[in-house]
């Protein structure tokens, strides 16, 4: 089992850094998120869209779900025939029904079977016998425009994934510091944080007071890249604690 990053930049397009994607790669071939640009960033890495077994969706933002038409779109001029599945929250299952409708995508046209599924927020729900996941629903955007009138839910969710007995967090987009605690009181293996909506000092106050075996940080800005480098390397030298900054294209074993 192994975890490859996929893209690790931020919401801002960059030429270094594809946008946030992560690929689980064992018995299922799980995909977190498919932002601008996912079909080239699996391309670029000599990964078949055909191998994904499974899509998760953190939230709806472009930089996590635009690539997501284009991807179904390869998977069909390549005549896939293995069944996909998508899950996102259980009250956007409509909203990414309506998307595909929207971009001219017809699952009862496919050559393949897709099934949207919807997670609750704080239950289990099952991928294989060795995959698991529990999201919760975290703050990002919470009202930040003042949207009273949004007739769209808008919802975010940090995850807590359970791998061969590894515990993994991944943040997902955030809205402030309380949300890296979503997943507290559990001996958590890896930590994957995004950097863009969060400060460095909370990261560190976060850091300093849990026992992660690592520390993966991704959404990275490429004007922060050399501030986050240099906190990575504070941590590790100051407090011997094992903190990465992620590229595209890096392989976290598991």
């Amino acid at each position: 089992m192994q975890l490859k990053f996929i893209g690790t930049g931020s919401g801002k397009t960059s030429l270094k850094r594809f946008h946030s994607s992560i690929l689980f790669e064992n018995d299922k071939n799980i995909l977190i998120d498919t932002g601008d640009g996912i079909s080239k960033a699996l391309l670029k890495q000599n990964i078949s869209w055909n191998l994904i077994d499974v899509i998760i969706i953190t939230h709806f933002h472009a930089d996590h779900i635009a690539g997501l038409p284009s991807l179904l779109t390869q998977m069909i001029i390549d005549k896939r025939t293995k069944p996909l599945k998508l899950y996102t929250h259980i009250k956007l299952v409509s909203i990414l029904e309506n998307l595909l409708q929207e971009t001219f995508l017809f699952p009862n046209t496919f050559s393949f079977e897709l099934s949207i599924i919807g997670f609750i927020s704080g239950t289990k729900t099952d991928i294989s016998e060795n995959f698991s996941f529990i999201a919760k629903q975290n703050s990002h955007i919470t009202n930040k425009h003042n949207l009273k009138n949004l007739k769209l839910a808008f919802i975010s969710a940090s995850f807590l994934f359970n791998i061969n007995d590894k515990k993994i967090i991944y943040t997902s987009d955030i809205g402030n510091k309380t949300d890296l605690s979503l997943f507290e009181n559990r001996n958590i293996d890896y930590f994957i944080t995004e950097t863009t909506h969060i400060s460095i000092p909370d990261l560190e106050e976060h850091i300093l007071k849990h026992n992660f075996k690592s520390v993966i940080l991704t959404h990275i800005s490429d004007n922060e890249e050399v501030k986050l480098r240099n906190f990575a390397v504070k941590l590790e030298n100051s407090f011997n604690k094992n903190v990465i900054l992620a590229e595209d294209g890096m392989i976290l074993p598991l």
